[in-house]
């Protein structure tokens, strides 16, 4: 059976690259998403005085603020527990959603600290 040439349909969007903003929103989700990670991993929203982090147990808000107050109180072995976990997708195993995601759960933790204050 003969087709023919003009199909009816929607041409995909084949242009593969992604304008600047788009990059900078998807590395900040990821930033925040692997720095509520840590807060989680760190059980910071017990010690955490902010209400916002008390309300469902999970810094709603700012995890980013949370992370800074409490990562000093944090011993050097319980920070690389918290990157293993944190590696894996949480307590919760969160899947990754993007490959920069990926990346920014396996980089250090000072150029994650370092991210939220430039």
């Amino acid at each position: 059976m003969p087709s023919y040439r003009n199909k009816p349909g929607d041409k995909g969007n084949y242009q593969k690259r992604r304008t600047f903003e788009q990059g900078k929103a998807e590395i900040d989700a990821a930033h925040l998403v692997t720095q509520r990670l840590y807060c989680d991993a760190l059980n910071f929203w017990r010690r955490c005085k902010s209400r916002a982090c008390k309300r469902h147990r999970c810094c709603r808000g700012e995890p980013f603020r949370c992370l800074l107050r409490g990562i000093i109180h944090v011993p050097q072995s319980r920070r690389l527990k918290a990157q293993k976990q944190v590696i894996a997708g949480g307590e919760r195993r969160i899947p990754l959603a993007t490959h920069v995601e990926w990346t920014v759960r396996r980089s250090e933790m000072k150029s994650l600290i370092d991210w939220g204050l430039t």
